[in-house]
């Protein structure tokens, strides 16, 4: 009998990076990136509370879209259900969690921009 390798569909690889490694640097180390880069190094006005708030936005993003994308990811490239039940859990808690965050942002900046007297 002749034994044939089973290669992955075109496009479902991650690049030789585990899913775990992918896992932390889009669900951390980027927003942390993102949020570090845009922070205000000097006393903040309007504009930096602004762009702040919007990193916290672009960060949350990234971290969603990391999550449900290797949950896509385990779809296409038919893992066992085991994996793919796992992936989806760790996803709802990180889309949770994310949306916690966009909530948070928008309620600092409300609090940043608007007088506290009114």
């Amino acid at each position: 009998m002749e034994q044939t390798a089973t290669r992955p569909l075109p496009g479902t690889r991650l690049r030789g990076y585990s899913s775990a490694v992918v896992l932390v640097v889009g669900v951390l180390l980027v927003p942390m990136a993102i949020t570090v880069a845009s922070n205000s190094w000097t006393p903040p006005d309007a504009h930096d509370y602004v762009r702040m708030a919007f990193a916290q936005v672009a960060g949350a993003v990234v971290a969603m879209t990391t999550a449900v994308g290797l949950v896509i990811h385990r779809i296409v490239r038919r893992s066992p259900l085991r994996d793919t039940v796992w992936f989806g859990v760790i996803a709802a808690v990180i889309v949770a969690w994310q949306v916690s965050n966009l909530s948070f942002a928008a309620d600092m900046l409300l609090q940043r921009l608007l007088p506290a007297g009114v």
